[in-house]
């Protein structure tokens, strides 16, 4: 049941002796890119002569509000692959939290619900309406990481190895089910969040294809998960970017804006005296690297002191125990991202970063939890 895989590896291959007696009618749960990914597999999957598919519909969140301003209706990405390929689309109840009091909006008897990165936990009542139950895919080989953010905390915790998994749906918690079906990959350099996860969207669409079309198989070799073996992955909290210039070393720095920093920049305050005054900006520290030379001058200052490193077209900060962060990027509030040259020009080496905290005490023990636990990458 356990394969291993890697860039380098060849195309997931699976037999087409299908093992159900029919083809199927599936209704598709998801939401983001990733989920959009594996609905287009199952689209191109249905369009095959010899498909294990008989129909396609989607169940995704209506459309949201997006834009500075809120003003522009913007559907989820399963959505805009449903509407270009003609899939059928029902919308979940608008700004539900649960869908414990929600129905199917169809009549449409079913045989499989699919949820890739979906939100929502499928109530029992939801999955009794499908012949042959539910299935998920996970980025993770279950029962490791369990929750919401599993390829953050894959690469928060310096794994070398991680991959995905099929499980039938648990009707009491999330990622609780059976295995249907895991493979493995192996990382074989420090991952970025996005290249991550379109390696590992890859190769789930292989995977729940492989495991459609030899369902009943798969479904008798199914494996209970060692509840013993279990840990969670939570989702992301956006004051998890506030950097901590004293507690934190650089290389747990650059881990952490691999990890999380596509979807929240990590940030900091910025202080310097404008006009016999002091002024606090908020800043965000954006494609972040450990230089392999770091700028000597840095051993003499305080955390949160910077200096400009031309050669690498960055700033160099200094962390904790005397570790140095490069950053060619910044953004200040309200303003365009811009390069570090530009930075300089504009404040002149007048400032430091984190001389005031952007957080309260309570979510400052809970970050320093966090980044006790990070592990490099490889260890």
């Amino acid at each position: 049941m356990l394969f291993s895989t890697n860039r380098l590896a060849r195309p997931f291959l699976f037999s087409r002796s299908y093992s159900t007696t029919n083809k199927l009618k599936i209704l598709f749960f998801g939401t983001d890119d990733f989920a959009s990914t594996h609905l287009k597999a199952l689209i191109d999957e249905k369009k095959k002569d010899n498909s294990c598919i008989e129909s396609l519909d989607l169940v995704c969140p209506p459309d949201r509000l997006t834009g500075r301003k809120l003003e522009m209706l913007t559907p989820s990405e399963t959505k805009g692959v449903a509407e270009l390929f003609n899939v059928p689309v029902h919308h979940t109840p608008s700004k539900a939290k649960t869908l414990k009091q929600w129905q199917l909006p169809t009549d449409k008897q079913y045989d499989l619900a699919v949820v890739v990165s979906f939100g929502y936990f499928i109530p029992p009542h939801i999955i009794s309406r499908f012949r042959l139950g539910a299935i998920n895919v996970h980025p993770s080989l279950l029962p490791k990481y369990r929750g919401a953010a599993p390829i953050q905390h894959a690469i928060l915790n310096g794994d070398r190895k991680t991959g995905v998994t099929v499980q039938e749906l648990d009707e009491r918690e999330f990622d609780a089910g059976r295995i249907l079906n895991q493979k493995e990959v192996n990382l074989d350099k420090s991952p970025l969040y996005s290249s991550l996860k379109k390696q590992l969207s890859q190769v789930g669409t292989e995977l729940l294809l492989d495991t459609i079309i030899q369902l009943d198989l798969k479904k008798a070799s199914a494996k209970t998960q060692d509840v013993s073996k279990a840990t969670k992955a939570p989702k992301i909290k956006k004051e998890w970017s506030e950097l901590d210039f004293k507690e934190m070393s650089a290389w747990k720095v650059e881990q952490l804006s691999r990890a999380i920093g596509e979807q929240y920049p990590l940030r900091t305050t910025y202080t310097k005296q404008k006009k016999k005054k002091m002024r606090t900006y908020t800043v965000q520290l954006m494609h972040l690297f450990v230089p392999l030379q770091p700028c000597s001058l840095l051993k003499t200052m305080k955390p949160g002191s910077w200096v400009w490193h031309a050669p690498s077209e960055s700033i160099h900060i200094l962390f904790k125990d005397n570790t140095v962060i490069a950053c060619p990027t910044i953004k200040l509030e309200g303003r365009a991202a811009m390069l570090a040259r530009d930075f300089v020009n504009g404040f002149e080496h007048e400032g430091v970063f984190g001389l005031e905290p952007m957080f309260d005490e309570g979510k400052r023990k809970e970050k320093l939890k966090l980044i006790e636990n990070m592990k490099p990458f490889g260890q």
